[in-house]
């Protein structure tokens, strides 16, 4: 019988993972086992995994062999990340202390609850973006996160203010889609006196004490609609700005770029008719734009910053002319109507990447504790027609 070294590497010319016991009259001889390139031989052992070491372990999972050693003594900080990671290495080459380092990850991954301040819960923008937050939190690894979710259905600073206060009571960190107004400021100010990181997505907030926003070039996104709408609209003519709310940063800043760049055309020739706010309704966009198309029956195209895009839409079902619909609310409904025609192009904010890289940045928070440097991240806008939605 031929006599095994105790641990020998062989090169490999194939990448797979594999175990192969070497047997004789049900005596185990010999291991072989695939890992970093190289086949591995133990001579017989009852298992495999008596022979796999720590060096090993470190070399397969592509960490220190101290980072393997404070995961098992339980002495130094790991991040949870790295815990995981060499926890499915271990298992996956047969390491005999998986179960140490299993222990090690369910104690290491902190439990964090994740606030999120979001407008009325019968707007199906928000059902949407709060569904894609919870999966996003759920998928975070680092962490064992829960969601906590409330709604304002109105405008009201101070119950704005009061929502804040309210989640900051049983959440660790919080985001906010909310108005911008001194109340507000002064709730997030006392959040962060409490150890409560506040970002805002969507649209940002003048408080000094926030902790960053995630959302999207909102001035870029206003100079975009006066730039489709003059292209939509070769011979000028009058053209509303409707607000959803005057109290959102993001609508202000949208508001502003349009004027600013319908300003600066000289030919065509744009007059723009100021509209009342839609209050992020549709019922109360529909009344607005009905409104408009009285008064102004010549009217040659919309922009709306906020909510109430549908309602607008169905207002216009009525005109017997064209006019140019523009928005930036994005749901089924909005999509739908995109498709058919009925709303000409969404500047959309990207919901989805903003709810993503907003549950990183909250985790990444918690993780960094009282880090002076800010979140920010700016995602580009989706452009959309009914021929690419």
């Amino acid at each position: 019988m031929r006599d095994f070294p105790h641990h020998i590497d062989v090169p490999l010319a194939v990448s797979h993972t594999f175990k192969l016991l070497l047997v004789r009259g049900g005596l185990l001889l010999a291991t072989l086992w695939e890992g970093g390139g190289r086949t591995h031989v133990s001579e017989g052992s009852d298992s495999l995994s008596a022979r796999i070491t720590i060096a090993d372990l470190a070399r397969e999972a592509h960490v220190s062999v101290s980072t393997i050693d404070r995961i098992l003594s339980g002495r130094g900080r790991v991040k949870p990340a790295t815990v995981s990671h060499v926890l499915a290495t271990a298992e996956r080459i047969g390491f005999h202390a998986v179960g140490s380092i299993r222990s090690r990850r369910d104690t290491a991954v902190p439990v964090r609850t994740l606030g999120f301040l979001l407008n009325d819960r019968a707007r199906q923008f928000y059902q949407a973006l709060a569904h894609q937050i919870t999966r996003d939190v759920a998928s975070q690894t680092g962490i064992q996160g829960r969601a906590v979710f409330s709604h304002v259905a109105d405008l009201d600073p101070a119950r704005t203010a009061e929502a804040l206060l309210a989640l900051g009571e049983k959440c660790d960190a919080i985001a906010a889609v909310c108005i911008d107004h001194p109340k507000v400021n002064m709730a997030i100010e006392e959040l962060a006196a409490r150890g409560v990181p506040v970002l805002a997505m969507l649209s940002d907030i003048s408080s000094a004490r926030r902790r960053g926003f995630i959302g999207s070039n909102d001035w870029q996104l206003g100079r975009s609609a006066g730039w489709f709408a003059r292209g939509l609209c070769p011979k000028g003519g009058k053209v509303a700005l409707v607000p959803g709310s005057a109290r959102y940063v993001c609508q202000q800043s949208m508001a502003a770029a349009f004027r600013a760049f319908m300003s600066e055309l000289s030919v065509p020739h744009f007059t723009i008719v100021e509209a009342p706010p839609t209050q992020e309704s549709d019922a109360r966009a529909e009344q607005v734009v009905t409104a408009l198309l009285r008064d102004h029956p010549d009217l040659s195209a919309l922009f709306l910053t906020g909510g109430g895009l549908a309602g607008a839409a169905r207002a216009l079902r009525a005109r017997s002319g064209p006019t140019v619909l523009i928005g930036n609310e994005l749901t089924e409904e909005t999509r739908g109507l995109l498709i058919g025609g009925e709303i000409d192009m969404i500047l959309a904010h990207p919901a989805e990447r903003i709810a993503r890289e907003t549950v990183r940045a909250l985790v990444a928070l918690l993780d960094e504790g009282d880090s002076p440097m800010p979140v920010q991240k700016v995602l580009p806008f989706d452009v959309l027609i009914g021929e690419n939605c």
